[in-house]
């Protein structure tokens, strides 16, 4: 079924090209492979190739997504294009780091936008690809029309309000902002960067981006004397922020203590991290007995998914 929903995407995405655009499409499971060399035209011809090739795919195999990335991310790049990789699995995969190291590697100016199908995605990984390659992510239910979240991916796509964004914050002593590459500005879809900033009073901030086809300049007035500007919970949402890129900069960078800095920002601000966790003590009651007991737990398996190869002993 997830495989079904999967061709159903990409048969509604060849469909709606334009025959200005390219494109191509790779399979991967326990290695990846690809229905030509390089991104061709998408001319009815092509795209009708690409339909066949589609309805051949069968699912099968391990999910080894980290091939299908280097396979997209690896074709040569044409600078007259935005090259969009839409990753679409149904696969709970496990070496985030490893996948995420080879998409800070191999991004380049490429966007991602990735694709979860069924309840057993790693939901993690899909979400952190599309923040890294500055695209959307979007889930899809065993239940649940695929058409939905394809259209909903061209209208990101085909709206892109600003993209190449660089702001300038004048006045403001602002540090540590993330993230730190600015996504691109879609439609429906708020740019949202925290940093920190000393100083206070009124400062113009400058945002500049490319819209349309050339480069546009916006003028936005903060007040750092507002209420909302001092909240107390805000340095939680930024400390937040600089554990997720530190996590994410430990994927590609094993020459520093990032774990360390990551435990540090962590115990600072009282976060759950990677390296830290929180223990509760009940001091009200006390287990019976002199040894321990062991309990039985059940383990709940995704949607779709065979307990004994899911589960072992």
């Amino acid at each position: 079924e997830p495989i079904r929903i999967a061709k159903s995407a990409v048969r509604r995405a060849l469909r709606r090209m334009e025959a200005r655009d390219t494109f191509q499409i790779i399979r991967f499971s326990n290695n990846a492979s690809a229905m030509g060399p390089a991104p061709i035209p998408a001319t009815p011809r092509n795209v009708e190739r690409g339909l066949k090739y589609l309805d051949s795919l069968e699912g099968s195999g391990g999910t080894m997504m980290i091939e299908g990335i280097k396979a997209a991310l690896d074709f040569a790049h044409d600078p007259q294009r935005v090259r969009v990789v839409s990753f679409l699995t149904d696969g709970f995969i496990g070496n985030d780091a490893e996948i995420l190291g080879e998409v800070h590697k191999r991004l380049g100016a490429s966007r991602i936008f990735s694709f979860g199908i069924g309840s057993s995605t790693n939901r993690y990984l899909l979400t952190r690809m599309a923040q890294i390659g500055r695209g959307a992510v979007a889930f899809v239910g065993i239940d649940e029309s695929a058409a939905q979240a394809v259209d909903g991916f061209y209208e990101c796509v085909s709206h892109a309000a600003m993209t190449d964004i660089d702001i300038d914050f004048g006045g403001l002593d602002v540090t540590d902002v993330y993230p730190r590459r600015i996504p691109d500005l879609f439609v429906g879809r708020p740019v949202v960067l925290t940093g920190r900033f000393k100083g206070a009073g009124n400062a113009t901030i400058r945002v500049a981006g490319t819209a349309g086809d050339g480069r546009q300049d916006i003028t936005l007035h903060a007040n750092t004397d507002d209420a909302a500007a001092t909240h107390k919970g805000l340095p939680s949402v930024w400390a937040r922020m600089r554990i997720a890129d530190l996590a994410d900069q430990a994927t590609y960078d094993t020459n520093t203590d990032l774990p360390g800095e990551i435990k540090e920002v962590a115990l600072e601000y009282g976060l759950m991290s990677a390296f830290t966790a929180f223990v509760a003590v009940d001091s009200q009651s006390k287990t019976a007995g002199d040894h321990g007991t062991t309990v039985s737990v059940a383990v709940p398996v995704p949607e779709g998914v065979r307990y004994e190869t899911t589960v072992s002993d």
